[in-house]
């Protein structure tokens, strides 16, 4: 019941904040819900079929398909299994000539993430692409399945609008470039979104009722997204947080009974990642692990050897691999920098150039709005506790900084975290225009970058033309562009053009007639990969690996493109006075 002073000042009406009578009607919200995620299945699909296999893909796919016939976790060390397993399931029902498991001869390359991918793709040139796009569709399902969830949660966090709050952050989240760039492809980045989202959402159900029920789904889903990626093990800081505000909240909530439910949601979580690995290795001594990282070893090097580690054999070597990368010295590349070791601003520098400006906008006007409104304390920090965690340890925790997927799980929460609020916001004409007209900007970017997902940048930098000039990678050019080189290679009538390409992928498996130029280019037309303008990479010379440093990006050595494949291959006509003085390393 709401009680009004019978002679107290109303509101303007068009100030006034949006009442439940107004809210979007619930069938027309869940039509325009279907409307959207066809429109994302759709859009997603049409791009998939499109794109090579990426660097990261080459290696996951036979990781699960690796996992399913043998039983083997270790193929599986240097991600969690749940979805390379996933992924792999529609090759179980494909009439594939060769359905076994070539071991590498020496032992030490037996669970290679790379070497297998190499073996993988020599034994099933005939069926590669067709297997990658069955693999892909399974992570398209898990895209639908995160904008579903991002309805879900919007509308339990936005009580007047609750039609209105999750049909904005579906909308938000599925037309997000970044979320279609890999909600097609066979990686974990688009499923670790899933999982920490269904930990959040069953989390707060949980806090709201604290039934046993919901405590089961809470501990189940954080138990999951152990499964899927490592970095969901910041969800337990994170979780432990929020339920210690939860109990200032609810002052009525008993703390040590509270506590006590969330150490039996972590437990709960933990024999579920067991299970996962079918307790494989779980108690082994912590001697008896190699472990490589410094965090780990110096752990190692503290505790009892005869101390049980009560996980999985093979999570606790890929964790612990996964810690030895944050730890190394890999070159990252931002702003036409090459660098080592990590910067605190990388990925915030990325977002703002690869986050399109009317999501941006809307962000800031979701600030203002909260800032405005400072209520509903909780709220926000359920969804962005958990986002500032992940970007925060990804920022200075990590000196191995590359793409912009790997903080997927925050934007995600992010945008959520808009949509609640901009739903309670108090609505007048001019709001509510700015927000009609940004979400039809930010439909528009999507549908004109459309396949090229994994290129966008915004208008900050100049757009997709000008992104090889500031970030490289997964966040433009991952080796996805094989099929526009083909094509464009039948449409000129090339037989054979030198190639110099940043991709696993051995591209005569598209069908491409080539040649590395290993001393030098010659005159004729020459293709490179974006990507190599800022690093060094392996090449892939019809099955040889040959090895390279970064492609020199002037003007006077290869001329102005002629095109742009995707925006992540350059194709340049070299004549002959301009035949390579200088070799490309």
């Amino acid at each position: 019941m709401v009680l009004h002073r019978p002679h107290a000042k109303q509101p303007h009406a068009e100030s006034r904040p949006l009442p439940l009578s107004h809210d979007v009607s619930t069938p027309l919200a869940w039509s325009v819900l279907l409307a959207l995620t066809a429109l994302f299945v759709l859009l997603a699909v049409n791009s998939l079929v499109q794109k090579s296999v990426t660097v990261d893909e080459f290696g996951h796919l036979p990781a699960g398909f690796n996992l399913l016939r043998t039983a083997d976790f270790g193929y599986c060390d240097y991600n969690p299994p749940l979805m390379n397993v996933l992924s792999s399931l529609p090759l179980l029902v494909m009439d594939l000539p060769d359905k076994t498991v070539a071991v590498p001869a020496e032992e030490e390359h037996r669970y290679s993430f790379w070497v297998n991918g190499y073996s993988f793709m020599n034994r099933h040139r005939e069926h590669y692409h067709e297997m990658f796009v069955r693999a892909r569709l399974v992570t398209v399902a898990a895209g639908a399945v995160l904008g579903w969830l991002a309805f879900l949660l919007a509308r339990q966090l936005a009580p007047a609008g609750p039609n209105a709050a999750g049909l904005l952050a579906a909308g938000l989240v599925w037309l997000s470039p970044e979320t279609l760039a890999h909600a097609r492809l066979v990686t974990t980045d688009v499923g670790a979104a899933v999982v920490l989202l269904l930990s959040v959402l069953t989390f707060h159900r949980f806090l709201r009722s604290g039934a046993l029920r919901h405590l089961i789904l809470a501990g189940l889903a954080l138990g999951l997204a152990q499964l899927l990626k490592f970095t969901c093990v910041y969800l337990y800081p994170a979780l432990a947080v929020l339920a210690w505000v939860w109990t200032w909240r609810d002052r009525e909530s008993s703390r040590l009974r509270l506590a006590g439910k969330v150490v039996g949601i972590f437990l709960l979580s933990l024999l579920v990642l067991n299970a996962g690995y079918l307790f494989q290795g779980t108690g082994n001594r912590l001697d008896s692990f190699a472990l490589k990282s410094g965090s780990a070893s110096r752990m190692q090097a503290w505790l009892p050897g005869w101390t049980p580690v009560l996980l999985p054999e093979h999570y606790v070597q890929g964790f612990d691999g996964q810690l030895a990368d944050a730890e190394s010295d890999e070159p990252s590349f931002l702003f036409g920098d090459r660098y080592t070791g990590g910067r605190w601003y990388f990925y915030v520098a990325i977002l703002a150039i690869k986050t399109p400006i009317p999501l941006i906008l809307l962000g800031l006007i979701a600030v203002a709005v909260a800032i405005r409104r400072r209520s509903g304390l909780f709220n926000h920090l359920l969804l962005l506790l958990p986002a500032g965690t992940i970007l925060a340890s990804f920022s200075f925790l990590s000196n191995h900084q590359v793409g912009i997927r790997l903080v997927l799980p925050a934007t995600t929460l992010i945008w959520i975290w808009v949509a609640t609020v901009l739903a309670g916001a108090r609505r007048n004409r001019t709001l509510t225009a700015a927000i009609a007209g940004l979400l039809a900007w930010l439909a528009a970017e999507t549908l004109l970058i459309h396949p090229d997902y994994l290129a966008y940048f915004n208008q900050l930098i100049g757009g997709p033309a000008q992104g090889h000039r500031y970030a490289l990678d997964s966040n433009l050019d991952w080796g996805q562009d094989l099929p526009k080189l083909k094509r464009y290679m039948e449409e000129h009538h090339l037989e054979r053009i030198q190639l110099l390409y940043f991709g696993r992928v051995d591209p005569a498996v598209y069908g491409i007639e080539y040649e590395v130029p290993r001393i030098g280019v010659r005159a004729g037309p020459v293709a490179v990969s974006t990507s190599l303008y800022g690093r060094g990479y392996l090449l892939n010379d019809h099955g040889a690996l040959y090895e390279t440093d970064a492609v020199p990006h002037l003007p006077g050595l290869f001329g102005k493109p002629v095109a742009s494949l995707g925006h992540s291959i350059h194709v340049y006509d070299i004549q002959p006075r301009r035949q390579a003085d200088h070799p490309v390393p």
